[in-house]
C-alpha cells in the first residue's frame, strides 16, 4: 500500500468510530430532563417505568466510546434493559470504550438489565460502572457476556475484556470488583471449563437475604452464590447463550419479587 493509501486509510479509520451519550433524570412522576448525542438512544413509553436503551451504531468496535448517565429519583422506580444484545467486534486497535454512572435516590429503586453482549474473535473492550446509592435504594443489575456464538461454530483466538465495577452508598464504597480476560477463551477447569458464556447478577436491598435458598435451588450447580450487609452477588456460567439466558430468566424473575421482567428478555 502506498504512503498516500495508508495515510486515507488511517483517516477514514478514525472518522468512522461512533460516539454515543445521554444523560436521563427520572422522577416518581416520570421523565424530568433527558438529552441524547449520537448513535446512543433511550426511549420510555409514555407512563412506563421501563425504559429500553438503543445503540443505532449497530453493535461496538475499535475505538468507539459511549457514555451512559442515568438518575433516579428519590421514590421513583425505573427499570433499563437494551434493545437487544449487544456485539463487540473486531478491533484493528484500540478498545471500545463503554462509561456507565447510575444514581439512585433515597428510597428509589433501579434495575440495570440490559441484554447480552457478545465478543467475537479479536474484540476488545473497556467498560466501568458506577452507582451512587441514597438510603434505602434498590438496585439490581446484571452483566452477561458470550465468547462466540456456538450455533456459528465461533471460537475466541484472541481478545481483550476489562470490566470494572464501583458500587457506592452515601459515598461509601460498598463493592468493587475488576474482570480482566485476555488471549483466548479460558477453558480451563479453575476458569469457565467448557462454557462459553457467563453473567454477573448483583442485588442490592433489603430483601436480598431471603433470596439465596431460592436462587440456589432454581439453578443448582451452575450458579455461585454469596448474601452479606444486605447484598447479594451471583455467577453463573453455561455451556452457551440460549443456556445462560434460561437460567439468567428464573434468577432475575426471583430477584424481581413478582415483577416481569422486560418484555425485550421474552423475544
Amino acid at each position: 500500500m502506498s504512503s498516500l493509501n495508508a495515510e486515507l486509510a488511517h483517516e477514514l479509520l478514525h472518522k468512522q468510530r461512533s460516539h454515543g451519550s445521554l444523560k436521563t433524570h427520572f422522577g416518581v412522576h416520570g421523565l424530568i430532563r433527558h438529552r441524547e448525542d449520537g448513535c446512543l438512544k433511550i426511549r420510555i413509553p409514555f407512563g412506563s417505568t421501563e425504559a429500553i436503551l438503543i445503540n443505532t451504531g449497530g453493535g461496538l468496535a475499535g475505538g468507539d466510546q459511549l457514555s451512559t448517565q442515568l438518575s433516579v429519583g428519590p421514590g421513583a422506580q425505573l427499570s433499563v434493559t437494551s434493545q437487544a444484545a449487544e456485539r463487540v467486534y473486531r478491533t484493528l486497535g484500540p478498545a471500545a470504550n463503554v462509561a456507565h454512572e447510575f444514581t439512585v435516590g433515597a428510597g428509589a429503586s433501579f434495575h440495570w438489565l440490559p441484554q447480552e453482549t457478545i465478543l467475537f474473535d479479536g474484540s476488545a473492550l473497556q467498560r466501568n460502572m458506577t452507582v451512587r446509592l441514597g438510603g434505602g435504594a434498590t438496585f439490581l443489575a446484571v452483566e452477561a457476556f458470550i465468547l462466540g456464538r456456538t450455533a456459528m461454530a465461533e471460537t475466541l483466538i484472541q481478545f481483550e475484556l476489562h470490566d470494572t465495577w464501583n458500587i457506592y452508598r452515601a459515598d461509601k464504597l460498598i463493592h468493587a470488583e475488576r474482570l480482566t480476560m485476555s488471549g483466548a477463551s479460558p477453558h480451563s477447569p479453575a476458569t469457565l471449563n467448557k462454557g462459553r458464556a457467563f453473567a454477573t447478577v448483583m442485588l442490592i436491598g433489603a430483601h436480598a437475604v431471603m433470596l439465596v435458598p431460592k436462587l440456589r435451588s432454581i439453578v443448582g450447580d451452575n450458579l455461585a452464590i454469596s448474601c452479606w450487609n444486605g447484598k447479594l452477588l451471583a455467577r453463573l456460567v453455561a455451556e452457551d447463550g440460549f443456556q445462560l439466558r434460561k437460567a439468567l430468566k428464573a434468577v432475575l424473575s426471583a430477584c424481581l419479587n413478582g415483577e416481569p421482567l422486560p418484555r425485550n428478555w421474552e423475544m
